[in-house]
């Protein structure tokens, strides 16, 4: 009986090939248990309690600062921090009551709203960071001269993460298969299309890579700063602009890195391992504390200061 037992699991693991994935996923997998539940209701709630908290305190800060290129990109990120914010108690409703209320589009659309709200941050974090970088090169700030400038900027930049991420979702996500429809944030079965792999082994590592260059050039300038004025290195006005251009950069490894680094693993795990709780729970966890990237409030004031 335990031989026929084992040959029945063998033959039941064998159906989850990329052919067979869709069919046999929604009836082979378990939800997610009570403490993977717990541990993203903690983490959302703290995003969301001390994100609204740091988005009003910084929309006080600039409401009159919006000329240089830098307040143009805290501006945006304030906004991205808010749109993904009033999507976040969606979230954890639904961690809490173990079951999804607002139908399968809405899902899909707070589903991708996380992923736009970490690259829209990413996009504007480079962005304040390029500029200080070009700063210390050039020794002059970078400012828009026509607010017209600074609108046409923020579009673009809105304009292509928005439109490579929802048509994504909404267009490949979901469509595999039947979804149980109490169920939400549960796409793996869309990870076996050629074409949504692809993409995001492409997004991951144009991240990856544009974070170590960012690193290393700002490791270069360090030491640059360092052979300089060496003996009063540490009590440089320089230094102390380049410890804050550092800070940001932090924000990106400590929030990003971990997710975005896990998601080239679990994209090519998730495959021969479908219903995997680990393996779920923890790309969802790390997921998740990509949005502490809404506490960057506390660097923008530490960098003002």
């Amino acid at each position: 009986m335990n031989t026929s037992a084992m040959n029945n699991t063998t033959s039941f693991a064998e159906t989850f090939t990329s052919n067979n994935f869709t069919s046999n996923f929604s009836s082979a997998c378990n939800p997610p248990g009570t403490t993977y539940n717990a541990a993203l209701i903690t983490i959302y709630t703290i995003v969301f309690v001390g994100g609204s908290a740091g988005a009003v305190s910084m929309t006080w800060i600039m409401k009159h600062d919006g000329k240089s290129v830098t307040s143009t990109a805290v501006i945006n990120l304030i906004l991205a921090h808010i749109l993904f914010l009033l999507t976040v108690p969606f979230r954890i409703s639904y961690y809490i009551l173990d079951e999804w209320k607002f139908g399968e589009i809405f899902c899909k659309l707070v589903s991708a709203m996380i992923h736009a709200h970490m690259y829209l941050c990413f996009l504007f974090y480079v962005a304040i960071v390029t500029i200080r970088i070009f700063s210390f090169f050039q020794e002059k700030t970078m400012q828009f001269y026509q607010p017209r400038h600074a609108s046409a900027t923020s579009f673009v930049t809105w304009a292509l993460v928005l439109l490579a991420v929802f048509p994504l979702y909404l267009e490949f996500y979901g469509t595999s298969k039947k979804y149980n429809q109490k169920q939400c944030f549960q796409f793996q079965a869309e990870l076996t299309k050629g074409f949504v792999k692809h993409v995001n082994y492409l997004f991951v590592t144009v991240v990856l890579m544009t974070i170590c260059a960012l690193l290393a050039v700002q490791m270069y300038i360090m030491m640059r700063l360092a052979i300089k004025h060496e003996g009063t290195f540490l009590k440089q006005q320089q230094f102390g602009a380049q410890v804050k251009t550092l800070l940001f950069l932090l924000i990106m490894i400590m929030c990003f890195l971990p997710y975005l680094g896990f998601r080239l693993f679990y994209i090519k795990q998730i495959v021969a391992h479908p219903c995997s709780l680990v393996l779920h729970a923890i790309n969802e966890i790390f997921l998740a504390l990509t949005a502490m990237s809404c506490f960057d409030v506390f660097t923008f004031l530490v960098a003002a200061h």
